[in-house]
């Protein structure tokens, strides 16, 4: 039994150190840190599952029409999400169009800075910004509180 004592206290704590330095960390880290939460792991393959599936949808559909209806259709599912999880309408809205914002906005400033050869060449800038907001969509609906 003292063996085995000894060997517990010795053990590296990762979530006690984490919780020593977030609690030294400045207080505009911790005020950062309270609007981020890890949901469990179903909740987020269940999420990525879907905005990977409009992504993929995206592609599929890149040579007939732009990607608008995907993107709405993923829009509204991380305002149902995000109302699901704040119980608030209005900051669900606000939280959704401000991710849609800024992913459309990244996505057009990133995009044209890849490298043609490495994009497929039916891909056109809409659809390469549509999948970076999903990614925004994603990481909004599933990631903050």
């Amino acid at each position: 039994m003292a063996s085995f004592r000894h060997r517990k206290k010795t053990k590296i704590n990762l979530k006690s150190r984490l919780k020593k330095k977030v609690e030294e960390s400045p207080p505009w880290v911790q005020n950062l840190l309270n609007y981020v939460e890890l949901p469990p792991t179903d909740v987020i393959l269940r999420r990525l599952f879907l905005f990977a599936f409009m992504g993929g949808w995206s592609i599929m559909n890149s040579a007939e029409s732009g990607p608008a209806f995907q993107v709405a259709i993923s829009l509204a599912a991380c305002i149902y999400f995000l109302n699901e999880k704040t119980k608030s309408l209005g900051r669900a809205f606000i939280i959704g169009f401000g991710a849609l914002v800024v992913g459309w906005v990244c996505g057009s400033v990133l995009v044209p800075n890849i490298p043609s050869m490495l994009l497929h060449p039916t891909w056109t800038l809409e659809l390469l910004t549509s999948l970076v907001v999903y990614l925004f969509l994603f990481l909004s609906c599933t990631f903050l509180k």
